[in-house]
C-alpha cells in the first residue's frame, strides 16, 4: 500500500509542478533529448557505483504514470460517437492498431528466437500503445485541415484508452506461459480485476458526469470545470484504492475517464486542458527515467533485435495504417501522411514496458524489455526527426493536389 500511495503522490507532484511551467512544456516537446539525458545520467550513476532504485518503486511509478495517461486519454472522446465524429480515427483505432499488433507480434515471433508467442504478443501490445504529444503538435500548430487535426488528436487518445486493457490481458497470458500454468487461471484473475476496475472507476466517472451536467443547467456555469477537477481527484483515489479491493488500478482510472467522457457535456477546451496538463507533467519524467533505465540494454542488443525494432517503427507501423486508410473519402496525400505520421511508440509504451520490470514472472522478460526499449528509442527519434518536415511536405502536397483538382474540374 505504501508503494501505491508513494507512486500516486510522485505522479501527482510531477503533474502539478511541470504542467504550469514553461520548463515542463519545453521538456514535453523534446523526448529525444530526455532519452539521451537519461542515458547520460545512467552512465554517470553507474560509474560512481551508486545504489540502484527499487524495482517495485520504479514499476509502481510507471503504473501510476500509465494510469494518468490512460485516464486523460479516455476523457477526450465519446466511444459511442467516435465513428461519426472522426471516421479516420475510428478506422486507425479499431482497424490499424489490431493489424499492427498482429503484424508486429508475428514478426517478433519469427525473427527473435528469444521470444515465444506469448511474449511476442506482449511486445506487440506494448508498442501498439502510442500517443506522442510532441508528434501531434507538429500538425496541430500548422494550417492543416480540421479533419486531419481531429484524426491526429483523437487517434492517439483512443488507442491508449482502448488498447491498455488488451495489453494488460496479454501480460497475464505471458505470465501464465512463464509459470507453466493453464492460461485460463491468470487470465481469469486478471479479467476479474479488469472487470472490478471498470465497475469501480466507471461508476465514479458516470456519477461525476451526470452531476456536472445537472449543475451546469443552473446558474453554475463553471460546473464542468469543477467536475473535471473532481474527476482528476477521484482518479487518484481510485488508483490508490483499486488494488486493495482486487481491482486493476490502471483500468479503474481509465474507466473513470471513459464514462465521464461519454456522459459529460463539457466543452472540448476542458478536455484538452486536462490532457495537456497530464501529458506535460508525466511524459518528460517518463522519457527521462526510461532513458536512464534502458540505455544499458540497448548497448547489449543483437543485430536481429535492432533490425526488428527499426522495422516495427517504420514498415510494420505504416503498412497496416495505410491499408486501413484506403477509402475514397480520404485524399491520397492524407492517407500517406497519416500512415507515416502517427502510430510510433511513445510515453505510454515506455511506461508499460517499465511496468513489466515489476513482474519477473513474465515469460522471456529480458527479451521483451530489451527489444521494447530499442523500439521506443527508435520510434521517438524517427518521429521527432520526421514529424515537422513531413507536416510541411503534406501541406505542400495538399496545396498541389487542390490545384490539380481545380484545373481538372
Amino acid at each position: 500500500m505504501a508503494t501505491i500511495l508513494g507512486s500516486a503522490a510522485f505522479v501527482a507532484v510531477c503533474i502539478v509542478s511541470l504542467s504550469a511551467t514553461k520548463l515542463g512544456a519545453r521538456a514535453a516537446s523534446a523526448p529525444g533529448m530526455l532519452l539521451i539525458a537519461g542515458a547520460a545520467v545512467s552512465l554517470f550513476y553507474r560509474a560512481l557505483g551508486l545504489p540502484f532504485a527499487s524495482i517495485d518503486l520504479v514499476a509502481g511509478a510507471a503504473e501510476a504514470g500509465l494510469a494518468a495517461l490512460a485516464f486523460v486519454s479516455a476523457t477526450q472522446f465519446r466511444v459511442s460517437r467516435l465513428s461519426g465524429q472522426c471516421p479516420t480515427a475510428f478506422r486507425l483505432t479499431l482497424g490499424g492498431a489490431p493489424l499492427f499488433l498482429f503484424a508486429c507480434s508475428l514478426a517478433a515471433f519469427i525473427l527473435l528466437p528469444q521470444l515465444n508467442l506469448a511474449s511476442a504478443l506482449l511486445l506487440g501490445a506494448a508498442l501498439m500503445l502510442n500517443g506522442a504529444a510532441f508528434d501531434r503538435r507538429a500538425v496541430i500548430n500548422t494550417p492543416a485541415p480540421a479533419d486531419i487535426k481531429t484524426a491526429v488528436r483523437l487517434e492517439s487518445a483512443a488507442i491508449i484508452a482502448l488498447g491498455a486493457p488488451v495489453a494488460i490481458l496479454l501480460g497475464a497470458t505471458a505470465t501464465a506461459a512463464a509459470t507453466n500454468e493453464p492460461a485460463v487461471g491468470p487470465l481469469l484473475q486478471t479479467s476479474l480485476a479488469v472487470f472490478k476496475g471498470f465497475a469501480l472507476g466507471g461508476g465514479a466517472g458516470l456519477a461525476i458526469g451526470v452531476i456536472g451536467n445537472r449543475l451546469a443547467r443552473g446558474a453554475k456555469k463553471r460546473a464542468h470545470a469543477y467536475g473535471a477537477r473532481l474527476l482528476m481527484l477521484s482518479a487518484i483515489i481510485l488508483f490508490c484504492a483499486a488494488k486493495p479491493l482486487g481491482a486493476d488500478p490502471v483500468i479503474a482510472a481509465l474507466a473513470a475517464g471513459l464514462l465521464w467522457g461519454e456522459e459529460t457535456k463539457a466543452l472540448q477546451t476542458t478536455r484538452l486542458r486536462m490532457r495537456r496538463m497530464v501529458e506535460q507533467g508525466v511524459t518528460p519524467v517518463a522519457y527521462l527515467i526510461f532513458g536512464a533505465l534502458f540505455a544499458p540494454r540497448i548497448l547489449q542488443a543483437d543485430m536481429l533485435s535492432i533490425v526488428f525494432a527499426l522495422a516495427a517503427v517504420t514498415v510494420m507501423r505504416a503498412g497496416p495504417r495505410l491499408a486501413i486508410l484506403q477509402t475514397p473519402s480520404l485524399p491520397k496525400e492524407s492517407q500517406v501522411f497519416l500512415a507515416w505520421f502517427g502510430g510510433a511508440p511513445g510515453a505510454a509504451s515506455a511506461l508499460f514496458i517499465m511496468m513489466l520490470l515489476g513482474n519477473p514472472a513474465i515469460t522471456n522478460q529480458e527479451g521483451v524489455l530489451t527489444v521494447g526499449a530499442l523500439a521506443v528509442f527508435a520510434g521517438v527519434l524517427a518521429a521527432r526527426l520526421t514529424s515537422k518536415p513531413l507536416a510541411n511536405a503534406y501541406l505542400r502536397e495538399r496545396a498541389l493536389a487542390s490545384k490539380r483538382r481545380m484545373f481538372a474540374g
